[in-house]
């Protein structure tokens, strides 16, 4: 089983917001999926903060779950959006927000590779 990489940012919030989001994020993935690879790193190294930017490493079993999770994020935080881009940079979805629980979806599914 191939595990696919995808990263997680807040472009459009504040750093504050951001950072608040992430570990928000994070804690709620970690307990959806347990076996994934969750890591929380910054965004830019010039500053002081935990980091805004989510790092997930998993395999296929776990992506609805995933997926799922961070629909419920959105939905539980209004005005946030996402961007989901793969590790070596390649857009996957941008400014996704609760509505978009189709394109989260889409954007956890395997890739052909």
């Amino acid at each position: 089983m191939e595990n696919q990489e995808l990263v997680i940012t807040f472009a459009n919030s504040l750093p504050a917001d951001a950072a608040r989001f992430s570990q928000d994020l994070e804690q709620q993935l970690r307990e959806a999926a347990p076996s994934a690879r969750i890591s929380l790193e910054k965004s830019r190294t010039d500053t002081q903060d935990f980091g805004s930017t989510l790092v997930l490493l998993f395999g296929t079993p776990v992506a609805v779950a995933l997926a799922k999770a961070v629909t419920a994020f959105l939905q539980r935080n209004s005005g946030a959006a996402i961007t989901i881009t793969t590790k070596e940079g390649g857009l996957i979805a941008r400014n996704l927000d609760s509505r978009d629980a189709a394109k989260i979806a889409e954007a956890f599914a395997p890739k052909p590779r």
